[in-house]
């Protein structure tokens, strides 16, 4: 599904009115019908009549106005409380507040100690609480009333339905500004917004309907959007497995990980690249731990690396060359650790790699001390930060990162010209094309030691497939959620470990094929 940002909704809108001819009092009665069709089906099911509407200024506003008006059609009882006078509506909603005005509706202008005092008594009696306060064009933190409003609705509402996104979210970065209405369920029109799939606003949406507003869908056609992965997407590029095949048709996978801490690491890439059909991985890691290695996990291929500590020792270029060349994709960091000789194992890979390379966990530390090597890499690159990772990369902290995970992931990818992955809640996908997608899949489960590891080695094996890096990226997020969502059914999010996602990969593959 195609997502937008909040300046993009904006303009179709005005092209909606400018170009088409939709007036704009149109496309707002629209609206305010598909909440409140909505709206009567909630209280329907939750045997109520009594409706608050809380109003804002703008055309978020206006919309609440006109569901006022449907809802009193209908037959329930609507209180409406406005952050202004009556009289100070502009433009559509203007039209819409003399409607009610001449309906003779009240309109409780929450202005004073009484006002609010009716308004959180109202709240408790009401069935439902309508949120009309803001829409996606809120870029700052509301006024230290307006936050009280919003945490007397989320204390006081029995069921609260939001008009286009929650207010006091950002309809860009899904950030929140202070405090957040959050609504039992959201009614957004045209298509869903960017912020709306991101947290921590997503945990404020409830349950998601997408209207149809009347807007022609073509005028969204020219556009750069996000798009949303779906099984769709990913069963149309996932590799098919010919009859006939041996394990060479299935890519021969090389993993540059592990120490002596870490064989976890090692075992877990090594485990996922085989769970998603790699015909043959050849795990490269330091002598000392590749009996525990292969005691773990016999079904891959070694090559012993020089040992020093329990790390990787000194290497031969000449030797690493011959490795990469044997294989069709190659995967570096994994429980690699920083050291001297791991981060000229990295230069070494970068410089003379032509294969399709993913770069993860103490590689991207690595890189982030060495951003150099990146100048003389010749390979097409995927990269697999978390937040702290992606934040080392660009001298940020992960909690910049997160207040605006999209921006610094396209940022950072475009400089580079590279597939950048900036895991997470909602994992962003930017591909080299531009494009940028937002994963739907995975739990809070997968927050574990080692789901990185698996989605590394799922990547790689993808690659070694033959997949392009775009294509391979978005299949593998998605594959790795849904496995992850999986293992949770079956064993709880709280118990579930990085080996339960790795072993779950193929009933997700089998899972997304069947639909």
């Amino acid at each position: 599904m195609r997502l937008l940002t909040p300046d993009q909704m904006r303009a179709i809108d005005k092209r909606a009115i400018e170009e088409i001819g939709v007036p704009g009092i149109v496309l707002m009665e629209n609206a305010a019908l598909q909440v409140s069709m909505k709206a009567a089906d909630i209280l329907n099911k939750r045997n109520g009549t009594r409706v608050l509407v809380l109003a804002g200024s703008g055309n978020n506003g206006g919309d609440a106005l006109a569901v006022t008006r449907h809802l009193l059609g209908m037959g329930y009882s609507v209180l409406l409380f406005t952050l202004i006078p009556s009289g100070d509506y502009r433009g559509d909603a203007r039209i819409n507040a003399d409607i009610l005005i001449n309906m003779g509706v009240v309109f409780h202008h929450l202005a004073g100690d009484e006002a609010y005092r009716l308004f959180e008594a109202s709240l408790q009696a009401s069935d439902l609480v309508i949120d009309g306060l803001f829409g996606t064009g809120l870029n700052r933190s509301p006024n230290s009333f307006i936050q009280k409003l919003i945490d007397a609705v989320n204390t006081h509402s029995p069921c609260t339905l939001a008009i286009d996104v929650p207010s006091g979210m950002n309809g860009l970065t899904g950030q929140i500004f202070g405090s957040c209405i959050k609504a039992h369920y959201t009614v957004t029109f045209f298509l869903p917004k960017v912020g709306m799939v991101q947290y921590p606003a997503a945990s404020c949406l409830g349950e998601l309907t997408v209207a149809d507003i009347s807007i022609p869908y073509f005028l969204a056609d020219n556009l750069k959007t996000m798009e949303m992965i779906d099984s769709g997407m990913v069963a149309a590029v996932l590799p098919k497995r010919p009859v006939d095949s041996h394990k060479g048709t299935f890519g021969r996978v090389l993993v540059f990980a592990g120490s002596r801490s870490y064989t976890g690491a090692a075992c877990l890439s090594a485990l996922a690249c085989y769970r998603t059909g790699s015909g043959l991985v050849r795990l490269a890691s330091p002598s000392g731990i590749v009996p525990t290695l292969a005691a773990m996990l016999p079904e891959a291929v070694y090559t012993p690396l020089e040992d020093r500590e329990g790390t990787v020792g000194e290497v031969d270029e000449g030797f690493i060359k011959e490795l990469i060349d044997q294989h069709d994709a190659v995967l570096i960091g994994p429980g690699l650790l920083k050291t001297p000789e791991t981060a000229d194992l990295l230069r070494i890979v970068l410089s003379i790699c032509e294969k399709p390379l993913v770069i993860d966990a103490d590689g991207l530390n690595l890189l982030a001390e060495h951003p150099e090597f990146l100048n003389n890499r010749r390979a097409p690159i995927i990269l697999t930060p978390h937040p702290a990772e992606m934040g080392r990369l660009l001298n940020l902290s992960a909690r910049a990162v997160q207040e605006d995970r999209i921006g610094h992931a396209a940022s950072y990818a475009q400089k580079h010209g590279l597939t950048l992955i900036l895991k997470g809640a909602s994992t962003v996908v930017v591909c080299t094309d531009g494009r940028t997608l937002i994963n739907p899949t995975g739990n809070s489960g997968m927050a574990t030691a080692g789901s990185g590891d698996v989605l590394a080695g799922m990547l790689v094996s993808l690659l070694g497939q033959g997949m392009q890096p775009c294509e391979a990226a978005l299949a593998a997020v998605y594959l790795h959620g849904l496995a992850g969502d999986l293992a949770a059914a079956e064993k709880g999010e709280a118990a579930l470990m990085a080996s339960d996602i790795a072993n779950h990969i193929g009933s997700a593959m089998k899972a997304v094929f069947a639909k």
